[in-house]
């Protein structure tokens, strides 16, 4: 079956302003605080966060083969509803069992829109001959994220002043709702093409078959196909130690910093992330060593910045979340060029769960060595993690990033030709097929 041309150029704007819209949220700084100012108990607080988990942990791959099945526009819509629901809930409705309802539909959310937005901006951007042009989109995308989620801490504190918690709660739901039409906005003018796998055989037959046979697709490849599955395990490892910043505060304080100066060191792990991310695609041709070398250094500069104890160390601990968000830019794009079957957000969903995974490991450690550690010590112990990524990184069978094809329009810049069934009429299979483990 030919393919259909788009169109409409995609909206990578659109892209950006729904990622502000669904992280500038006050409600994120202060949504513990107004649970426990109705009641709640630490360890029925406890119990929420564990639903939130476990509802993302069960929805995050069975969401990436919805978002396979339908619109990916409109999934990002529905998680965007879902999440101003949750926030409605919990402003207009505040119980025990509301923040509950809040919390599966906040996890739900979560679940929603990891791998779909990645997804939908791939194959947006393939549909226009500009795939080649992810990392650099997925960069500015990384530092929209970090950007928005500073503010919305900054902006916490004035809005409670003013309107109390239930006005952080409704600011929030305002955002989230104006969300919802900025995610239908981005499938405006277009029309999805046929998808194709990367042997030119058509999968409109599979997608017809429906959600399940797209689930079984998206597995097989990320368990089958090495340049996915090394790639879904660095981006995985590398997106959930970044849950260390959890234990920041309790670092700062243990490092003799005034409570009132905490917000301000806090400050630095987000902005050294927004640059990070900013300048994230500039390594997208680097080799395994050079980014191996730079792990090391990041997980040196954390050891070393949370042993300080001083809070000139959070110095340190900023070039760490520098150097790791740009590796998270990295190795997202090149599993994002990896990908080449029809289930490309459910593929990308088996990261968020192996992110969700690593995170979970990350924190029952800590509970369990907060009985004989420091938050120094246990903060440090992270960079082991780190430098486990590094070695993985220099392990052949990690072999080279995938050749991704230029548009026509740009020059290749010395990127070798793709030959091969990966090069088609569609603008949409102008990238090239993953390196399989015999080339590396």
């Amino acid at each position: 079956m030919p393919h259909l041309p788009p169109s409409g150029s995609f909206r990578v704007g659109l892209v950006y302003l729904y990622t502000g819209l669904t992280e500038l949220l006050p409600l994120n700084a202060v949504y513990a605080l107004l649970i426990a100012s109705h009641g709640v108990s630490t360890s029925e607080l406890s119990v929420l966060f564990a639903l939130w988990t476990v509802t993302t942990l069960l929805c995050e791959i069975p969401s990436g083969a919805v978002a396979d099945r339908f619109p990916r526009h409109l999934v990002l819509a529905a998680a965007a509803l879902a999440q101003g629901t949750g926030f409605i809930l919990w402003t207009a409705l505040p119980s025990l069992g509301s923040f509950a309802a809040g919390f599966v539909l906040w996890g739900l959310a979560t679940a929603l829109t990891s791998g779909t937005l990645q997804s939908l901006l791939y194959d947006g951007l393939a549909d226009d001959g500009r795939s080649e042009q992810y990392a650099q989109v997925s960069s500015r995308l990384a530092a929209v994220q970090a950007c928005s989620i500073a503010v919305g801490s900054l902006v916490a504190s004035p809005v409670v002043l003013w309107g109390g918690y239930s006005a952080a709660g409704w600011v929030s739901v305002l955002l989230t709702l104006l969300a919802v039409p900025t995610a239908l906005g981005m499938g405006r003018g277009r029309r999805r093409a046929p998808a194709t796998d990367d042997t030119g055989t058509g999968t409109d037959g599979l997608a017809a078959q429906g959600w399940l046979s797209l689930l079984r697709a998206g597995l097989a490849e990320a368990r089958h196909t090495p340049q996915v599955r090394s790639s879904l395990l660095l981006v995985s490892v590398l997106a959930g130690i970044g849950v260390v910043d959890e234990y920041l505060p309790v670092l700062a304080l243990e490092g003799g910093a005034p409570p009132a100066t905490i917000p301000l060191l806090l400050l630095l792990p987000w902005a050294a992330m927004a640059v990070g991310g900013l300048m994230g695609w500039r390594l997208a041709k680097a080799g395994n060593g050079v980014l191996a070398g730079l792990l090391l250094a990041g997980g040196s500069a954390l050891a070393l910045g949370a042993l300080s104890h001083h809070p000139g160390g959070f110095l340190g601990i900023a070039a760490f979340y520098w150097i790791l968000r740009m590796l998270q830019v990295v190795m997202g794009a090149r599993l994002q060029h990896a990908i080449t079957g029809p289930a490309r957000a459910t593929v990308s969903s088996v990261a968020g769960l192996g992110a969700q995974t690593v995170s979970l490991m990350i924190f029952l450690g800590s509970a369990l060595g907060a009985r004989w550690a420091s938050a120094s010590v246990l903060v440090a112990a992270t960079a082991v993690p780190v430098f486990l990524t590094a070695m993985l990184l220099l392990l052949p069978r990690y072999g080279r990033p995938p050749h991704v094809a230029p548009s026509a329009t740009e020059s290749p810049d010395g990127v070798p030709p793709v030959s091969g069934p990966a090069l088609q009429a569609d603008p949409r299979e102008n990238r090239s097929a993953p390196v399989k483990e015999s080339d590396a």
